[in-house]
């Protein structure tokens, strides 16, 4: 049995912060957590539970990082499914899940979704790329079936819907959440819009553009009839769309400047994905670095970075050593970083993630509270972690950041950013 999953009080051997816990003479573990720390968890747990009245005001818990979407599988928003698997194609030929092979469930090394270089959308094998159910994608390469675990096997249909998500917020103990998009989820603009009006008390979304022509006047008016007439909050921006389509213009270039002075002109955050399909440091601390001269440019326009930086880029025998390089790029008043490591790292290290706590004390004093927020990427995230935990690795095992300052990481921060 896992002792995780115990109540805490037939633990009676505490450990002492800083030393590894004591045995219990059952042989099962106490949990990893100081004395203050989970009593400080109970009491809010507790207050948490109590029913709230207008005189009454606690802290406001915000995900900064959730997804709704309709069936995977299917069109969700182009003109047919097989369009808009080629993006989740794209983004499961590198990601980290281990492909398997359905006959006998082997984990298989062989790349069978693209030649393993050439990295854009249109260098892609046809292997009759489709939804595998049970949070599986799944496809054909030379006869045989192979399948990626990419969702969470409680995720039948590949869907996430508003309820869904609502009601995990509602268990964890969520007031909102952050609605993200991203091409691998589709074209949901008017999906993630109605989610918003259906439930505008839970709920700020993003709203999607296509990033490799946001030269081109149409993606300006996109936005903007996303954020006037859909009543989306912010835009979220992949910087690896722009090489998944051949494209190797820097954000920060000056082509792209009637765009950015109509997102200035609409007051909204962006919320950024910086990512490349190229493996190493070199093309991410490249996307960095680009990204570092456009705040330069845009100072005044507020930005969220999601995932905060890929730490998986700079791990070496599960050790993390980020570059300053990396840290210059993002040590600007107008960005805030998410702390959100479940959702990679689940994928080496167990909860409670004691491994990324260095890391996260590194962004405390680097950056300061006021420029970090967290996020859980709800429903992937459940890949390694429940929602509660991927909340619960920070908030009540983190006893090195102050009560004051936790309350703004894990709410405050991106409840000023969108103003409510």
């Amino acid at each position: 049995m896992d002792d995780r999953r115990l109540p805490c009080h037939i633990h009676p051997v505490w450990p002492q912060r800083g030393r590894p816990p004591t045995r219990h003479p059952t042989g099962l573990r106490p949990p990893r957590r100081g004395y203050h720390a989970l009593r400080r968890c109970l009491v809010r747990a507790s207050a948490r539970r109590k029913p709230r009245s207008a005189d009454v005001k606690f802290p406001m818990i915000v995900d900064s990082h959730a997804h709704v979407f309709p069936p995977m599988g299917g069109p969700s928003g182009h003109p047919s499914a097989k369009e808009h698997l080629r993006y989740v194609q794209h983004t499961i030929m590198t990601h980290h899940q281990p492909v398997r092979r359905v006959s006998d469930n082997v984990a298989v090394t062989q790349q069978t979704l693209f030649d393993g270089e050439d990295t854009a959308l249109d260098a892609m094998y046809d292997v009759d790329f489709r939804g595998g159910g049970y949070g599986k994608l799944a496809w054909t390469s030379g006869g045989v079936d192979y399948l990626k675990q990419y969702l969470p096997p409680s995720m039948r249909d590949l869907e996430s819907t508003p309820e869904y998500i609502i009601a995990q917020m509602d268990y964890a103990g969520i007031d909102r959440a952050v609605i993200q998009s991203g091409h691998l989820y589709g074209r949901l603009n008017d999906y993630i819009a109605e989610a918003v009006a259906r439930y505008p008390d839970r709920f700020w979304g993003l709203a999607l553009v296509d990033e490799w022509k946001i030269d081109d006047p149409s993606e300006a008016r996109s936005l903007d009839a996303s954020i006037n007439e859909l009543g989306l909050q912010a835009l979220w921006f992949n910087t690896g769309s722009f090489e998944m389509h051949r494209r190797d213009t820097p954000v920060d270039d000056p082509v792209f400047s009637p765009f950015w002075e109509r997102v200035r002109t609409l007051g909204i955050p962006v919320f950024w994905n910086v990512t490349t399909s190229v493996p190493g440091q070199d093309a991410y601390l490249a996307q960095l670095a680009a990204l570092k001269r456009w705040l330069q440019i845009y100072p005044d326009i507020p930005c969220v970075l999601t995932h905060g930086l890929t730490v998986a880029r700079f791990m070496e025998d599960g050790v993390v050593k980020i570059p300053e390089a990396a840290w210059e790029a993002i040590d600007t008043p107008n960005v805030i970083s998410e702390l959100l490591f479940p959702i990679f790292q689940g994928a080496v290290f167990d909860y409670p993630f004691h491994e990324v706590r260095p890391i996260i004390r590194e962004y405390y004093e680097r950056l300061g509270p006021k420029r970090l927020c967290w996020g859980s990427d709800l429903p992937n995230v459940e890949r390694h972690a429940t929602y509660r935990q991927s909340l619960a690795y920070l908030r009540d095992y983190c006893d090195f950041i102050p009560q004051h300052d936790m309350d703004a990481i894990l709410g405050g921060n991106i409840t000023a950013l969108f103003g409510t």
